[in-house]
């Protein structure tokens, strides 16, 4: 039997197929996609094609309550015998402990990511950075516990602000296999790319900053996310480890998966 790993992001659905109690958390998944936040609901359709023997469905959600209940509803009718799983900021406390004043309030997306990356690397101080539609950035200790974490806009969020707020500064497709620098932008295209690259390294720079300051010598930065790559070019002079951990919010899921299985 399978478990149906769900990511709702803000623009895309990611999904993956894992088997319920087999699947290495550190391993690729033999079967996963995603699909636009227009065709969510075709995710169902794809289950039912492929003729998955799907047992658990566990889902990760930062849209609307009304789309996600929408594709709950569709499975139950898909898969009436599978049971649907949805995470929340306040999943695992007793595994990984928050600082967040209401943990119901960090967000799934965040909180799978907390828990994958706990999974992945125990007894670690790490600093794990999202780079989606916004940016994340999250501290999490040896000792297992979350001290909280930053938001900021994502690049495109960053770029359609300035193109929006401005009557004349462009809003170019940023290439996520482009190679930026961080040298000053010789043209406004290039001063925006580098601009906002900047202040996102600016960003995690800050952090380390913070994990000092309160004592907490960082091992790793996990970096997931559309705009990852940029985060691990050569360009990116760091002292510490940094690594890309694609679909760290399945891989999230998939552990508490396997936690509730073993309990």
């Amino acid at each position: 039997m399978s478990t149906l790993l769900i990511d709702l992001g803000n623009t895309r659905l990611k999904w993956a197929l894992a088997q319920s109690d087999a699947t290495p958390l550190s391993q690729d998944f033999d079967h996963q996609g995603s699909l636009p936040k227009e065709a969510v609901l075709s995710i169902v359709d794809l289950c039912i094609d492929k003729a998955w023997a799907i047992e658990h469905i566990v889902c990760s959600s930062v849209i609307s309550k009304e789309i996600t209940s929408d594709i709950q509803c569709a499975f139950e009718k898909g898969f009436p015998k599978a049971s649907w799983h949805q995470i929340n900021g306040a999943t695992l406390l007793d595994q990984v402990s928050t600082s967040y004043t209401d943990a119901t309030q960090l967000g799934s997306d965040r909180r799978a990511m907390i828990i994958g990356a706990q999974a992945l690397h125990p007894k670690k101080n790490l600093l794990i950075v999202g780079l989606g539609t916004a940016s994340t950035i999250d501290l999490l200790t040896a000792k297992s516990h979350h001290h909280g974490g930053w938001i900021l806009p994502g690049f495109s969020l960053m770029k359609e602000a300035l193109a929006s707020g401005t009557d004349r500064l462009p809003n170019g497709e940023l290439n996520p296999n482009s190679h930026l620098s961080l040298s000053i932008g010789l043209d406004t295209l290039a001063a925006i790319n580098q601009g906002v690259l900047a202040s996102q390294i600016g960003a995690i720079e800050m952090a380390k900053k913070y994990a000092a300051k309160e004592g907490i010598p960082l091992d790793l930065i996990i970096v997931d996310g559309g705009n990852a790559t940029q985060l691990i070019q050569d360009h990116y002079n760091n002292d510490l480890p940094i690594k890309q951990e694609a679909n760290l919010v399945l891989k999230g899921l998939l552990a508490w998966q396997q936690s509730m299985i073993n309990q």
